[in-house]
């Protein structure tokens, strides 16, 4: 959300407000959504040290390739969708969303665009950064962690593996109550007295969770010191040890100045010691003291002071800042900028779509010849894309729209399309938070869109749980909140239940009137270590005795960073359920099903008309150099088929179907900017052998303008016809930059086919245009 789009809002502005974000949701009348590329927040990781840039996608895409660990101002990361045909996954025009204001991240631009069989998604920084980018098990979250070159801190050191050694820590600077025999020996039982602290933590065994804490500390600096001296600190504090608490965090501020927990630690000591009523000691006189005069081993156990005379609030309410602590950063100042406060940022575009084409088709046997001109697309998308917030002293309330109003000048029809839609609700101070809408769900048994409310609840630092209810959605073009199916259901996720692995377990419910439509249980676990990650899923159907959907996927990151990636799949499509029955049945639902057949039949007729589907995908990429990348992939798809059940006929099993690729893909090849990629794929399906070579090239002449040609050349063995089809489609990009977050966007490029079989040739022209102007706020 941009800074540039923050204001204070003074009393009275929340209605004002309010009122403005009910007529954005009620009348979106130049709402578009966006294909893929939903949005983009920012986040931190903890355990690595980083600021995380997420990126969410409205469907599944794998991560092929990532440019290297080389600092840069430009990341590109090829991505390749779930493609309907082996043509590959198609934009209809490139697409961009807002980018987070984090100071951290930097980020000036996110955007997604064709090049050659796959997307690239584009990420600007203003500065030089070092990044590292991982996919969601379920292929909808990209988390994107970044490093300034310049950084000193662990997070540099985590990525690249060489970052500077933690400064040594000075003789004075000893932590309170340090025992020399308490000392951890190595990495590994660091690395296990951090977790059991953490579970003494969320037992609420303070006094274990001191000890091992201080083991920690009583060891040479470390991967955990910064986190320990920091944890000790809220540990003493919750332990209502005030005094000890306050020089913990002192000591963490004097070690860890620059670190980037040190805006959060200094926030947690002007509390305390508002609270406390008194301005800290320097630290150097702290350390003094408490090595001069060690506590009693016993005076843990003993009862703190009354709440009165521990805990004074000063009359002025104003925070004191301990006399050596630093000053804070500009930056952190504005954080603190009088509540309530409204922020936003999004994009705005009008995009013209024209699409036409000729036929001409002859006719061997009688020299029968004919033309056909036909108009495919002539209509004009304006689309609107924003996430915004406002915040009170008492709450948050957030925002995401995402979504498009279409108008067809050949049918004169109009239509909106949402793909995202919701409020968030999120009060301080509490463990729940709420979002209420249309949102993507790809877990806890949901696996897609749907209207409707999530109610999330934080049982523990690790454990949280989601309850959901409303209506799944099947198309952005549903109508909002149609709830002609009703679905419920509750999920619990456990972070870290063993080291680097996480866990979610779920059960959900779906109903069609009065009837089960689909019941589930299910899991989801990760694993993720430096070099190895995996990830399994499991969901199955406990009404119909199916298992509906499984996934295994396994990647190993080698010392170069080539990476090599093997999943297993195992699909019901469409997702199992009682409603499958009405394929085939001319317009009759359920309830006019149910007079015809009995609950048993339809179940039958469910199952018939849901086609199950295994798969086996191997995918290796390797950077050849600073410059290029190479990317290999191979997938073998199995397919059953549908007996004849209901009035439908048979659809024979398709057997087997064969998909192959190899490309390459270059950044910066002749100039800074510029972004080469080239392929080749292969196919073998029940229809047809296709060949297919794609190239394209994006370069910038100027900073203002951007050029993408590209050309696609494939050849078509058709097994059912037993003819041939070859084919070419070049297109041509071009973005102009009329001011700053103000963009004009213009593609034109045509299909031309010819296609013979020994009783006729059919040669095909098409041509298009897409021209659109995008503002971005």
């Amino acid at each position: 959300m941009g800074d540039r789009n923050g204001f204070d809002c003074r009393p009275g502005c929340g209605p004002t407000a309010a009122l403005a974000l009910l007529a954005a949701l009620t009348f979106p009348e130049t709402a578009r959504a966006q294909a893929l590329l939903v949005g983009a927040s920012a986040d931190f990781n903890s355990d690595l040290g980083c600021p995380i840039l997420a990126v969410e996608f409205a469907e599944p895409l794998d991560l092929l390739v990532q440019s290297g660990a080389e600092a840069s101002d430009r990341l590109d990361l090829v991505l390749r969708g779930e493609a309907e045909d082996a043509e590959g996954l198609e934009l209809e025009a490139p697409e961009v969303v807002p980018a987070p204001a984090s100071s951290d991240l930097g980020v000036t631009r996110i955007e997604l665009e064709q090049s050659g069989a796959d997307l690239v998604l584009g990420i600007s920084f203003a500065s030089a950064m070092v990044t590292n980018a991982i996919m969601s098990a379920d292929g909808t979250r990209l988390s994107i962690a970044v490093a300034g070159a310049e950084d000193t801190g662990e997070c540099l050191a985590n990525l690249t593996g060489d970052g500077p050694e933690p400064a040594a820590p000075e003789p004075e600077a000893e932590a309170p109550e340090t025992a020399p025999d308490e000392v951890a020996r190595d990495e590994a039982d660091i690395e296990t007295d951090f977790a059991d602290s953490r579970a003494a933590i969320t037992a609420e065994d303070y006094d274990l969770a001191i000890r091992l804490l201080t083991r920690i500390l009583n060891a040479p600096e470390n991967s955990r010191s910064a986190e320990a001296r920091e944890l000790l600190g809220v540990v003493r504090e919750r332990n209502e040890q005030f005094a000890q608490a306050e020089a913990e965090y002192l000591l963490y501020l004097e070690r860890y100045p620059d670190s980037e927990g040190a805006v959060r630690v200094r926030q947690r000591l002007d509390a305390l010691t508002t609270a406390r009523g008194a301005p800290p000691e320097p630290l150097r006189e702290v350390a003094e003291a408490d090595r001069a005069a060690p506590e009693p081993a016993d005076e843990e156990e003993e009862a703190p002071a009354s709440t009165d005379q521990e805990r004074p609030v000063e009359p002025s309410g104003i925070a004191r800042r301990p006399s050596d602590a630093p000053e804070p950063a500009e930056d952190d100042r504005e954080e603190e900028e009088t509540l309530p406060k409204l922020e936003y940022s999004g994009s705005v575009d009008a995009t013209y779509f024209f699409r036409q084409g000729t036929t001409r088709f002859t006719e061997f046997d009688t020299s029968r010849r004919s033309v056909d001109d036909f108009v495919l697309q002539n209509s004009l998308v304006t689309s609107l894309s924003t996430i915004g917030s406002y915040e009170t002293e008492d709450y948050i309330l957030s925002w995401r729209v995402a979504g498009a109003f279409e108008v067809d000048f050949d049918d004169d029809e109009e239509n909106f399309r949402f793909s995202r839609l919701y409020l968030d609700y999120d009060p301080k101070g509490s463990e729940l938070s709420f979002r209420f809408g249309r949102h993507l769900v790809r877990s806890g048994g949901v696996f897609d869109r749907f209207d409707g409310a999530t109610i999330s609840w934080q049982l523990q630092e690790d454990v949280s749980t989601h309850f959901q209810i409303g209506s799944p959605v099947e198309s952005v073009r549903d109508p909002l909140f149609g709830f002609d199916r009703l679905t419920y259901g509750a999920s619990v996720d456990f972070a870290e239940i063993y080291p680097d692995t996480d866990l979610t377990i779920y059960a959900n419910e779906q109903r069609a009137g009065s009837l089960v439509d689909r019941r589930t249980v299910g899991f989801e676990l990760e694993y993720e270590e430096e070099w190895f990650s995996a990830s399994t899923a499991m969901d199955y159907d406990i009404y119909f005795d199916r298992l509906n959907y499984a996934r295994v996927s396994g990647t190993h990151i080698f010392a170069d960073r080539s990476t090599i990636t093997l999943s297993l799949d195992f699909v019901q499509s469409p997702t199992l359920a009682l409603s499958n029955a009405e394929q085939g049945q001319l317009g009759r639902s359920l309830d006019d099903l149910r007079d015809s057949f009995t609950l048993d039949q339809l179940r039958q007729l469910a199952l018939d008309r849901t086609t199950a589907s295994r798969s086996v995908t191997l995918t290796y990429f390797h950077p050849i150099d600073d410059t290029w990348l190479l990317n290999m992939d191979a997938t073998i798809f199995d397919t059953e088929g549908n007996p004849a059940s209901g009035g439908v006929a048979e659809i024979p099993a398709p057997g087997q179907d064969y998909y192959a690729s190899i490309g390459v893909f270059g950044s910066g090849v002749f100039s800074e900017t510029d972004v080469v990629s080239a392929s080749a794929r292969y196919a073998d399906t029940s229809s047809s052998t296709l060949v297919l070579a794609d190239a394209s090239y994006r370069f910038e002449p100027t900073d203002r303008w951007r050029l993408r040609p590209r050309l696609r050349l494939g050849h078509r063995d058709l097994k059912r016809t037993g003819g041939t089809e070859v084919f070419a489609i070049p297109s041509m990009t071009i973005d102009y930059e009329i001011r700053d977050n103000t963009m004009l966007e213009l593609e034109l490029g045509g299909r031309l086919s010819r296609t013979e079989t020994s009783t006729s040739r059919d040669n095909s022209t098409e041509s298009y245009a897409f021209f659109g102007i995008r503002q971005d706020f």
